[in-house]
């Protein structure tokens, strides 16, 4: 009878431990950037949440990003954020052998004066954004 009292209580408590770790809520992010209709690449992408921790992106090649929240984790805090589009600065390796290229220039209603907002949904989120030069 101890046994079975034993296993069952033992059994109950790690059950319980297999829940879903707590933390915050977050969403996937992914997406495209353009400018005047064209990929943009090599900007970063911040998402920056009315509460905590940003999340940020790179654009490739043909100006698609993947947020990551974490050097591990992907994705971003659900709600709503200012989104900040950023040229990236070249490396002191690029410019040490001249082959940096000259950051794209971006009006600052997209970056430091961000005008860009957007809302982060539990699960996977495509967000896309049309930039124009003018």
């Amino acid at each position: 009878m101890w046994r079975f009292l034993f296993c069952s209580v033992l059994s109950l408590s790690f059950c319980l431990g297999c829940g879903k770790a707590s933390g915050p809520q977050m969403g996937t992010v992914s997406g495209q950037v353009t400018l005047d209709g064209h990929p943009l690449p090599d900007v970063s992408v911040t998402f920056q949440p009315e509460n905590g921790r940003p999340s940020t992106g790179k654009t490739d090649e043909s100006g698609k990003y993947t947020l990551k929240f974490t050097a591990s984790q992907n994705g971003a805090l659900t709600g709503k954020h200012v989104i900040m589009i950023t040229p990236q600065q070249p490396s002191d390796a690029e410019l040490s052998a001249g082959t940096a290229k000259p950051p794209q220039a971006l009006p600052e209603k997209y970056n430091t004066k961000s005008e860009l907002t957007a809302e982060v949904k539990p699960g996977s989120n495509v967000l896309n954004f049309e930039l124009s030069s003018k």
